[in-house]
């Protein structure tokens, strides 16, 4: 952090636009992480000390935002590219990138509040606020965005925030007005665009997916938000509402339509028909239309899965629970990702030799469905937790064990980690696989069921690359053979694969 003593002027590095932008040329261009602490602290100096005229405050904000642009789409892309292993540079990278988009929103709403209480160059400044307002929402979204990466827990006031902002435009007649912003990778847009973008990531159930996910689900929306609608009144298709006056996020409606003064209600729009578009497209060609980019390239798969669980959030139905949960208190056994299960796996077998220490941890079950649980995690143990990962599940006092995946992640105000598992084995089995009939040793896998379901399938868990739809692979497990043909792939992590594969004839 820079030190300084403040006299009677300003006294700060970035006071002088010359000095300011020699400062920012003086970054590490290939030093992205310590590029952005910087500017970070720049930021935080000038959230901290008086004197500036808005016309410079907002000079500068704009001068930092835009030398922050490129070294945060570094950091959030190798944030979204690592493996949970790399635990410590994770958080390293996920600290640096909230506290940026903290900070400079921050710095955006100070230099809006100075404009709101007639400071000096007030006057100066009026012709851009609507292009600064919307700014000031991108950060606060980016902040939000930040958040659900780690599943929460949310600041109550960055929703009064992001409502303030909307309400201080509509009152001054520029909330629909186009804009033009530079900074950004979106092109044209308006307030109330930018507004219906954080609006409907929150809707739309983003923090139940895995980060990649997320960050597939935020580009989605950013195309589709031409087609989102906004209203003060209900209307036919509005599906959430939110109050800009609270410390709340949005709503749900269901049942009857409140219409207060204060609420905005916004839903898909037209946005739901175009969406069923391109899934369609995806569908049948196996990729995007030439019209719809995201930014980047991602799996088909991956991108086809995100955009059905946008549809099932944007549609008339919301999504209901398939099975009832009821509470219950029990603990369950739990160990991380596919090796830690294949470890308890093989310590279990009579005649196997394991000297690894155990990974297993203690869960507290809070309720209980026909597909899985609810679970409370001890805050000592949350380091690897994310959407996504697979775990092995023990229930107290049981032998065999159960394997699932981590569906929901959830942090409460006292910063504990409330979990739901979808459990997709209750007992499973250590077999043998090889692949392609190459014979060789082969190597081991868990097999969900020793019997196929009602589509003729069996699912098989394997190492993370093993799955390969044109290989057929033989199974041996407890004295038998059989060879299987691949069928489809159903999940995908970190370190595993979940197929369903289909049998061919006994070897």
């Amino acid at each position: 952090m820079l030190k300084w003593i403040v006299g009677s002027k300003v006294d700060h590095p970035l006071a002088d636009p010359k000095q300011a932008k020699t400062l920012i040329a003086e970054l590490a261009p290939h030093d992205y992480l310590k590029a952005l602490d910087e500017i970070t602290g720049w930021i935080e100096s000038l959230n901290e000390i008086e004197g500036f005229k808005l016309e410079r405050l907002f000079e500068l904000a704009e001068l930092l935002d835009a030398a922050a642009k490129p070294h945060h789409r570094k950091l959030l892309h190798e944030y979204l590219s690592m493996s949970r292993q790399q635990k410590f540079q994770e958080n390293r990278l996920w600290t640096a990138g909230f506290k940026f988009s903290r900070a400079l929103g921050g710095l955006y709403l100070k230099a809006i509040h100075q404009y709101q209480s007639g400071g000096g160059g007030a006057a100066a400044v009026k012709k851009q606020l609507p292009v600064f307002v919307a700014r000031a929402l991108r950060t606060l979204a980016l902040e939000v965005k930040w958040t659900m990466l780690r599943y929460g827990p949310f600041e109550a006031t960055l929703w009064r925030s992001i409502g303030e902002l909307y309400t201080f435009a509509d009152k001054g007649g520029f909330v629909d007005t186009p804009l033009t912003l530079q900074l950004g990778a979106q092109g044209g847009t308006t307030v109330a665009q930018d507004y219906l973008k954080v609006m409907m990531l929150w809707a739309s159930s983003a923090d139940v997916l895995a980060p990649l996910k997320q960050e597939i689900a935020e580009r989605s929306i950013g195309h589709f938000s031409k087609f989102f609608k906004l209203a003060s009144t209900p209307f036919p298709g509005a599906l959430y509402a939110f109050d800009p006056l609270q410390d709340r996020p949005p709503v749900r409606l269901v049942g009857t339509t409140p219409n207060a003064g204060a609420l905005r209600y916004f839903g898909a729009g037209d946005a739901t028909a175009k969406l069923a578009e391109v899934i369609s497209v995806v569908e049948q060609t196996g990729g995007l239309p030439s019209t719809v980019s995201l930014g980047a390239s991602y799996p088909p798969d991956t991108v086809l899965g995100v955009l059905r669980h946008l549809a099932l959030y944007w549609s008339d139905k919301p999504p209901a629970r398939t099975f009832e949960r009821r509470a219950a208190t029990a603990r369950i056994t739990v160990v991380p990702g596919y090796l830690a299960l294949m470890d308890e796996l093989e310590r279990d077998e009579s005649d196997a030799l394991n000297f690894s220490v155990s990974s297993a941890e203690s869960w507290v079950v809070e309720n209980v469905s026909e597909r899985g649980y609810g679970a409370l995690v001890p805050s000592s143990t949350t380091d690897w937790i994310r959407v996504g990962e697979l775990i092995g599940v023990q229930v107290e006092g049981a032998t065999e064990w159960g394997v699932g995946i981590v569906r929901r992640v959830l942090r409460d105000e006292q910063r504990q980690y409330h979990v739901g598992i979808e459990v997709i084995s209750r007992n499973v089995i250590m077999v043998r696989i090889s692949q392609g009939g190459t014979g060789g040793e082969g190597e081991n896998a868990v097999l969900l069921s020793g019997t196929p379901n009602e589509h003729g399938e069996i699912g098989l868990v394997m190492r993370a690359g093993r799955y390969d739809p044109n290989l057929h692979i033989e199974m041996t497990g407890r004295s038998k053979s059989y060879k299987f043909e691949p069928s489809r792939m159903l999940d995908a992590g970190d370190d595993f694969d979940w197929a369903a594969f289909k049998p061919v004839a006994q070897a």
